[in-house]
């Protein structure tokens, strides 16, 4: 598990206009509270995909499989004649049924929802990086705040260029699938070309919620292909930056170690 550690130089900003101080440090939870949903989204994503890659063995298969054949030789035995065609369709659907069900019961979860857990993991992740931007472009406009958190705005889009258009893409399936761009009035898209060691498309191609790796990608409303890294170093990244903004401001009060125990 990946635990990214924050230490605030105090309890409290240490500024004499208090209303100042009591706006800031709110904004400054926000971002403390979209730094650690993006931790643990990494950390849930990285979880689903290492689980996705143990869930598959021989071993596994035969003994699903000879269970599989066992419940069907009890729903057969229900019947006069199970050979016959006309029953075939029947008997097929309970031992199915009967088969999910005991899986179910047992914590195995539906190929759907282990299939889904990672991207909706990583949409999680894109999602918190998102707001955070949000609200780090809020506090750099705030009056009087160090003139530093410009830079550190900056340096958050050089470390996720791709975030808005993929995170937009994510937020917009409905146009992007039917591969219309952004607007009340979205266009025709001008796809792009790909070439990612994944996808590979001279002529460009629509690309939706994909994983290469560790990287969420979608086919952005300019046409680009874009993806964000949903991983440990564009978590340290953030993580950088997140402690530089609270290292801008002045404190006062013992010091904070975050997250909580």
């Amino acid at each position: 598990m990946y635990i990214f550690e924050i230490i605030k130089p105090g309890t409290w900003l240490d500024y004499e206009d208090r209303d100042w101080s009591w706006e800031i440090e709110g904004i400054l939870r926000s971002l403390e509270s979209q730094f650690y949903e993006a931790n643990l989204a990494l950390n849930m994503f990285l979880h689903s995909i290492q689980r996705d890659r143990n869930s598959h063995s021989q071993e596994k298969w035969e003994a699903e499989s000879n269970r599989r054949s066992e419940i069907r030789r009890e729903v057969e035995a229900k019947y006069d004649n199970p050979h016959n065609h006309e029953f075939w369709d029947e008997i097929q659907l309970e031992t199915e049924i009967r088969f999910k069900r005991e899986q179910w019961q047992s914590g195995k979860l539906p190929r759907e929802f282990e299939h889904n857990q990672a991207f909706m993991h990583a949409r999680a992740f894109l999602y918190a990086l998102d707001s955070f931007d949000k609200f780090l472009n809020v506090l750099k406009k705030q009056s009087n705040v160090p003139p530093v958190l410009e830079d550190l705005h900056a340096r958050f889009g050089d470390s996720f260029p791709h975030l808005r258009g993929v995170r937009n893409s994510s937020q917009h399936m409905e146009d992007r699938s039917r591969g219309l761009g952004a607007g009340r009035n979205p266009q025709p898209l001008e796809l792009k070309p790909i070439d990612n060691g994944f996808i590979k498309a001279e002529g460009g191609a629509l690309v939706l919620s994909s994983l290469n790796g560790t990287k969420y990608g979608n086919t952005m409303a300019d046409g680009h292909y874009g993806e964000v890294d949903v991983s440990p170093p564009s978590m340290e990244a953030l993580h950088s930056i997140f402690q530089d903004i609270i290292n801008a401001f002045e404190w006062k009060g013992s010091k904070c170690h975050l997250p909580s125990n």
